[in-house]
């Protein structure tokens, strides 16, 4: 049973990263920086309403954050809400005696 606080905020969390598009859009964010919706819909080969789509999942999910510039929308990693996300899967994982992997936590936090 998720807990009320950040292990509310999960679901969204894992949904948003259990999609191979979306997966595609952080690694390519992540090797790129902060990229213009259209910039990514071209690097990736889709539409723009697609990826605006995907952007959002991962947007909700903490995964990515979104600014506007004029008429353009630039999206990069959100690191700080991944890590929350992941110390509150970590707090589950412990109430329940397991330990969290510690090459997880190094991946994010190093």
């Amino acid at each position: 049973m998720f807990l009320p606080g950040q292990q509310g905020d999960l679901p969204a969390f894992f949904t948003a990263l259990a999609n191979v598009t979306r997966l595609r859009i952080v690694e390519r964010l992540l090797g790129a920086g902060e990229q213009s919706v259209n910039e990514l819909a071209l690097a990736l080969r889709m539409s723009q309403p697609r990826v605006s789509w995907h952007l959002r999942m991962l947007e909700l999910g903490g995964v990515v954050r979104t600014r506007r510039d004029g008429r353009l929308t630039y999206c990069s990693i959100d690191l700080e809400t991944i890590r929350r996300r992941l110390t509150g899967f970590e707090s589950i994982l412990e109430s329940q005696g397991v330990g969290a992997p510690t090459s997880l936590r190094s991946e994010v936090t190093g």
